[in-house]
């Protein structure tokens, strides 16, 4: 699903990814770790088409990442930030935001999906009426995160996605998550048991090496 070969990334000449490489198959469950300035947000954002590398060869679901190539990539990926700063005001805005694309109208869910993932995120339907500023930072996270997942996509690109959930409400996602055969989840984390879930953990250090290991 994605193919990272020799990626180089640099900034105002500092190095920040230097020659990474790793192979994520599909429907693995792979996380990112590492120190604050090791890359990771810097990784996330090459493989949308946000940053342009030095050097290197990517590709998602058999796209090369490229600008030519971008739009095709992004209609394979689900992406949710760490931080939701959006200038909406009804949670129905946040989760309904992703099937307001043109590419996206057509893949809006059935109510019997959206009663389906919010229980299974420990969310109440009746929260889609409310304003944004009535609810938690959690709840937001896991508003945002479920419209990701019911977007059907192929990759799932998640920055923190537990940073905010207390810990039953963080197993209750891993579940539901982690069990989904063919979803591939390339997502940054420093939670130990979300690490510990992963299949796979790339670890980022402070000179950008990389480590590979199996949970």
């Amino acid at each position: 699903m994605i193919s990272v070969k020799d990626l180089v990334v640099k900034f105002d000449q500092q190095t920040i990814l230097d020659h990474l490489s790793f192979e994520i198959p599909k429907g693995a469950k792979a996380a990112v770790k590492g120190l604050s300035g090791s890359g990771k947000s810097t990784l996330l954002n090459v493989l949308l088409g946000f940053v342009i590398p030095d050097s290197g060869d990517m590709s998602i679901a058999g796209y090369a990442v490229h600008p030519d190539s971008i739009q095709q990539i992004r209609a394979q990926v689900a992406w949710l930030p760490q931080q939701l700063n959006l200038p909406l005001d009804k949670v129905q805005d946040l989760f309904s935001l992703p099937f307001l694309f043109s590419r996206n109208k057509a893949l809006r869910p059935a109510e019997e999906e959206i009663t389906a993932i919010f229980e299974a995120f420990r969310l109440e339907t009746s929260l889609l009426h409310k304003s944004l500023s009535e609810i938690s930072g959690g709840q937001k996270q896991r508003v945002a995160l479920a419209a990701c997942v019911l977007l059907k996509r192929p990759l799932l690109l998640l920055d923190e996605p537990t940073a905010a959930l207390d810990t039953v409400t963080k197993q209750a996602i891993m579940d539901y998550l982690f069990r989904l055969p063919d979803l591939t989840i390339l997502a940054l984390s420093h939670d130990p048991d979300w690490l510990a879930r992963s299949q796979q953990v790339i670890t980022l250090g402070s000179d950008s090496t990389l480590n590979l290991g199996s949970a």
